[in-house]
């Protein structure tokens, strides 16, 4: 039998030492990262239960005045009564709503930045020129809180009746009518498209860069017609200096003007504006159904429901969230499907 020297067994004293102590220290971490790993977890849930602690930061893809602009507002008067919290508008008007998109969608997903918008920003916009965000993707809807329908509009003393002798009058006139939009790429220069297409009629498009140059140019005669919403036209209708023809809509939302869909447009096809509350990819659904919850309960006051029909997008049909991203996927498709064979934008 072998006699150990002292040398060899300090070595290996040694070594069982440092295979004990590397255990031990394994272990030790072991343990401490799975505290600190459920330690966060509370803490994390803890911040969920108490959302918000501060203020929220609202941006708005519009510019001050427009319906988008007011009604978000309201909305928010009501939502910050039932959240306990101020809510910080912050207009953020540019590049069809992309610009406030590609800031909500690169914020800090823990539900003090909401974005108002309109639907194009997910379903024209991207499709059109280059955004830095994925449409479908991270900037999250969880409110529809409005429907917004475009009128297409002559003057009270124009020869043209109705929407059929618009038609009939660009037929017969080649190059001679003319169409006045609020800037490109948006529902309604859709909506002036897909008619283009479908009744292949030569139709220019003037682009203003507001709905109220557009009225006042077809108040001067310098267009044939508008495609513009009802808060631009309203007050002249009221006046009778107006003539609506009809509205980009399902149904009619006006007793005595017809809309597209009755003149055999697919419905799938016509760009209907939707008013959305978002939030960035990521945000923890706690915090998006508290959110929800506040807005939707903010929808019911007098007030935001007033300031909606005043602007024409009041919907008391407003869709649920899952119906909302089944009808966005459905709308990029069929917008894509126009602005490609219009040849607009990043297809032109």
């Amino acid at each position: 039998m072998k006699v150990e020297t002292r040398k060899e067994a300090i070595v290996k004293f040694r070594r069982g030492a440092r295979s004990t102590n590397g255990w031990t220290a394994w272990k030790k971490g072991m343990v401490l990262g799975i505290f600190s790993l459920g330690f966060l977890g509370l803490s994390q849930t803890a911040q969920t239960q108490e959302y918000p602690r501060q203020p929220i930061t609202m941006l708005i893809s519009n510019a001050p005045g427009a319906g988008t602009d007011v009604c978000s507002r309201v909305l928010a008067q009501g939502a910050k009564k039932i959240l306990g919290q101020e809510i910080i508008a912050m207009n953020k008007p540019g590049a069809g709503g992309s610009l406030a998109a590609g800031i909500l969608a690169s914020s800090k997903p823990d539900g003090y930045t909401i974005l108002a918008l309109t639907g194009s920003a997910l379903t024209i916009v991207p499709q059109l020129e280059s955004v830095s965000y994925n449409a479908l993707k991270d900037v999250v809807p969880f409110l529809h809180f409005g429907t917004f329908h475009c009128t297409i509009s002559v003057r009270a003393d124009s020869p043209l009746k109705s929407f059929k002798d618009l038609i009939e009058f660009a037929r017969n006139n080649p190059g001679k009518a003319n169409f006045g939009i609020v800037g490109v790429g948006n529902p309604p220069h859709l909506d002036f498209e897909l008619v283009k297409m479908q009744e292949k009629v030569d139709i220019a498009a003037i682009p203003f860069g507001g709905a109220a140059p557009a009225v006042t140019a077809l108040l001067g005669g310098h267009v044939t017609a508008i495609g513009v919403g009802a808060s631009a036209w309203m007050p002249n209708y009221k006046a009778g200096k107006i003539k609506l023809l009809a509205t980009t809509t399902e149904k009619r939302i006006i007793p005595d003007v017809p809309c597209l869909h009755e003149f055999g447009y697919p419905f799938y096809g016509i760009s209907t504006e939707y008013y959305l509350m978002a939030i960035p990819k990521g945000v923890p659904e706690p915090v998006a159904k508290k959110l929800e919850g506040a807005f939707r309960k903010a929808m019911e006051t007098p007030e935001f429901r007033k300031t909606t029909e005043s602007f024409f997008v009041y919907d008391p049909n407003t869709l649920s969230n899952q119906a909302f991203m089944g009808l966005q996927e459905k709308s990029y498709q069929k917008n894509g499907e126009i602005i490609k064979k219009a040849k607009l934008g990043k297809q032109g």
